[in-house]
């Protein structure tokens, strides 16, 4: 597909799509894009940590309910 396209080439291409993520990065809107999204990720790690959790609470509890009518 870009088999005429030179190292030097797609070096520069780089640059440029680095220079332009610096750029955009470097903007509010951007900014807060980004916390919001990162602050809406760490919700949902914390909700679905919790709800492991309570899906193992059960578990032991079921676990310790089979034991107690086997006695």
């Amino acid at each position: 597909m870009f088999t005429n396209i030179s190292k030097t080439s797609v070096f520069f291409l780089g640059a440029l799509a680095g220079i332009a993520v610096v750029a955009l990065m470097k903007s509010k809107t951007v900014q807060k894009g980004c916390a919001k999204l990162l602050s809406a990720g760490q919700q949902l790690k914390d909700e679905a940590q919790a709800f492991v959790e309570t899906v193992k609470e059960d578990a032991q509890d079921m676990v310790e309910e089979a034991k107690r009518k086997n006695e």
